[in-house]
């Protein structure tokens, strides 16, 4: 058991064991690992960390970014073997909000759209199986969880394949002959060289050996088990493939973005993986008995047999385990990489005011709708008799005009994160929500620029928002930003909206900017 000797940014050092998750790690923190031995790598979600000079000595360096949960951390030797594996659990930034608030920020986001909880970032969290949810990066994950499984499960089945007795007649000599059937007598006794020597009535000549038709069995690999179990092990040779160069696409179109961990560092352990794997599953294809079926497929027949044999059956279950796709159910032993805690929370704000919307306006019929392939991307749209509410996640006001109709900015796009419109005999009101991950004075007052510009620049229909207010997890940055009157006299201002914070302070929000008629 090798143990990491860990430094704060304070200065105070712990070990760390492998096997055991280690706390006391917080995003945007620093931290330093002093190496255990000579020529050793330290790996942080497959990421290598750098070597950095400190007290007379190098240490690894690990700065984690916007992010919360568990990360996974290996100690490589330089000859590329994995020492150990090593688990941080990075809590969130206390000044925004507490661990206990996030995870209930997750469970709630898990509860509305397990989707919107899927990133790149280096933290993971317990995820179900159910649904049909999709994504690289999940993919990626039950391959690299199930897939050394899986080549022992398929190697276990090479090395005792299940066979199937196939007969046919063929002819051989007498010597070799351990059974006659009814159908074979018959053949030769009609035969007269046969017949004499069954009847013991004739010699046998010299060199003279006569032939018997008789049945022969064979055991032949080409039966159901083998076909489906063939089929399902070329099907995550093409998931891996396939994942492969979608995790490439996604490094080389990767907004640069400092509030995101880069993937690209991640990429070359991560591809690494794939390419050993393609070719490990490439060469247990062409060993027996998964060569040698006539067709991979999938068959009632086949998982019957496979259902009946260990081997086949713990095969089977890892390959699925691999394919199947989904996040949501109860959380199990699985984990998949997050998002960054800031948009964790831009998404969570969403649901919050998805719910308000549907229990105040309860009398309105609901929809949820996903415009588009993106999973951030989402319409919710309540419909009564007289009256149309939508909200919206990432709305897209496209750069135009004034003569230009629907969502248009007059100036560049822009894309805030959460927009309400409503309309009903002829009234409208439109409300622009910007969830920001920020909580002291400067930062608060950084972002009230996107709420400024967000007031000034987004049409609907020729006409301005009623107004555009910031969204943040804790107040008391700048105070006088978040009284209502400050939001009536100046149409923009900062809400305050947290885990722990009342109902009825967002619902009486949304109550002042979407009650139609003359504002009080």
């Amino acid at each position: 058991m090798v143990a990491l000797h860990c430094i704060d940014t304070s200065g105070v050092g712990k070990p760390l064991l492998p096997g055991a998750v280690s706390v006391g790690f917080q995003e945007c923190g620093s931290y330093r690992f002093i190496p255990p031995m000579d020529g050793a790598s330290l790996y942080i979600d497959e990421a290598p960390l750098e070597l950095v000079p400190h007290d007379g000595t190098t240490c690894w360096l690990w700065e984690p970014g916007f992010y919360a949960g568990q990360v996974v951390a290996e100690l490589v030797a330089l000859s590329g073997q994995r020492i150990a594996e090593y688990r941080f659990d990075v809590a969130p930034d206390d000044r925004k909000i507490g661990g206990d608030l996030f995870d209930q920020m997750l469970d709630e986001l898990y509860a509305f759209d397990p989707a919107l909880l899927l990133g790149t970032e280096a933290a993971q969290a317990s995820i179900g199986v159910a649904g049909d949810v999709v994504s690289p990066m999940l993919a990626y994950a039950r391959l690299r969880r199930h897939g050394g499984d899986l080549l022992a499960g398929l190697g276990a089945v090479s090395a005792q394949p299940l066979t199937k007795l196939r007969r046919e007649r063929t002819l051989v000599p007498f010597h070799r002959v351990r059974r006659l059937d009814v159908a074979s007598v018959r053949n030769l006794l009609r035969r007269p060289d046969t017949a004499a020597f069954l009847r013991r009535e004739a010699a046998l000549a010299d060199g003279a050996i006569p032939l018997f038709d008789v049945l022969h069995s064979i055991e032949e690999l080409d039966n159901p088990a083998n076909r489906a179990l063939t089929a399902i092990l070329l099907a995550v040779r093409r998931r891996s493939v396939q994942v492969a160069g979608e995790i490439h696409a996604m490094a080389a179109r990767e907004e640069e973005e400092g509030a995101r961990t880069p993937l690209k560092p991640r990429l070359v352990r991560k591809l690494q993986f794939l390419t050993e794997l393609i070719g490990k599953l490439g060469k247990m294809s062409r060993r027996t008995p998964y060569a040698s079926v006539s067709r991979p497929e999938v068959t009632a027949a086949g998982l019957n047999a496979i259902s009946a044999h260990p081997s086949y059956a713990r095969a089977y279950r890892f390959a699925w385990s691999i394919l199947r796709p989904g996040v949501a159910g109860e959380a199990r032993d699985e984990s998949l990489w997050l998002s960054p805690t800031w948009e964790i929370y831009e998404r969570w704000c969403f649901t919050r005011v998805a719910a308000c919307l549907r229990n105040r306006y309860s009398d309105l019929t609901w929809a949820m709708k996903y415009p588009g392939t993106l999973n951030d991307r989402i319409r919710l749209v309540g419909v009564g008799p007289a009256m149309r509410i939508e909200a919206s996640l990432q709305s897209c006001f496209r750069s135009g005009g004034m003569a230009v109709g629907g969502l248009r900015s007059v100036s560049l796009q822009l894309q805030p994160d959460i927009l309400i419109t409503i309309e009903s005999g002829g009234e409208r009101r439109m409300l622009v929500l910007d969830a920001k991950y920020r909580t002291s004075r400067q930062n608060v007052l950084d972002a009230m620029r996107s709420a400024h510009l967000y007031q000034d620049a987004l049409r609907w229909d020729g006409r301005r928002s009623d107004c555009s207010l910031l969204i943040v997890p804790r107040g008391g940055g700048a105070p006088w930003l978040e009284e209502p009157e400050f939001h009536k006299d100046h149409r923009v201002g900062v809400h305050i909206l947290a885990p722990d914070s009342p109902s009825s302070g967002l619902d009486e929000m949304l109550g002042r900017w979407l009650t139609l008629g003359p504002h009080a």
